[in-house]
């Protein structure tokens, strides 16, 4: 991963308008570019004056990215006239790789009416949901092999992410499985591995998303061996999609297919 930081000295009187840029500059960062893994706008203690950045990319592609977004090239002159100087922008590499265990990042729960759905939770915990996504799942193994459509939405929230999906067929999201914790989703860099380990810790496995026989999963939901608790695994290359999805509310073209 890229961090940049960047540190800005306010001309006098301007506070107020460098602050709204930099939010309406966030906030483009957020709903376009899912490789953007923070981007965080603090003001100094012991200078009112004095802002600074730190922005985290996951990757060189990623950062450049976002310097060849118009928005960003838009803002700089803008930005350019609120500050006494050029900004101090110093970038950062990691020192050693970062050696993560796979992330929990949502609650699965199948519901019998998903707008119904979003519509309670929504009230309930004062959150939004993303438009429906339609995910084509060309072999669902729940456990007999067959093509399946599955409908869901997402909590526009900071993760982990409440994802609601609407009941349907006899299988793994049927009404059956409705008013509860379905499954606890977290990122998978190794579907292959993960399964082979399963297999050797005794955990079963209820289902299995593949585009075809022939092909690792992309995604697996366990047996409720863990305390009555179901994993669901998803590769981890749908990661910057799904994020993506929650930013902008839109599941962009292709995701679900």
């Amino acid at each position: 991963m890229i961090t940049i930081t960047a540190t800005q000295q306010v001309k006098p009187g301007r506070e107020r308008e460098l602050d709204i840029l930099m939010a309406d500059l966030a906030n483009d960062v957020r709903a376009h570019e899912p490789g953007c893994l923070r981007f965080d706008y603090v003001r100094s203690d012991s200078d009112p004056s004095k802002r600074l950045v730190v922005e985290v990319y996951r990757d060189v592609q990623a950062l450049a990215a976002h310097r060849a977004t118009p928005y960003l090239a838009a803002f700089i002159p803008q930005l350019l006239t609120c500050l006494t100087s050029y900004p101090d922008v110093q970038t950062f590499s990691d020192v050693f790789e970062r050696i993560e265990p796979p992330s929990f990042f949502h609650v699965g729960i199948v519901v019998t009416d998903l707008d119904k759905a979003v519509a309670r939770y929504s009230e309930v915990l004062g959150i939004e949901f993303t438009d429906p996504g339609v995910f084509v799942i060309p072999r669902l193994e729940d456990p007999d092999p067959h093509p399946f459509e599955l409908t869901a939405v997402m909590s526009r929230t900071e993760p982990p992410y409440y994802e609601l999906i609407q009941a349907r067929g006899e299988g793994i999201v049927s009404a059956d499985n409705a008013g509860q914790i379905l499954y606890y989703g977290v990122w998978e860099p190794d579907m292959a591995g993960r399964l082979e380990l399963l297999a050797k810790q005794g955990v079963g496995v209820d289902a299995l998303f593949r585009m075809d026989e022939s092909s690792v999963p992309f995604a697996a939901i366990t047996a409720p061996d863990l305390g009555g608790a179901r994993i669901e695994y998803v590769g981890a290359d749908a990661q910057a999609g799904i994020e993506n999805w929650v930013r902008t509310g839109v599941l962009a073209a292709g995701i679900g297919a």
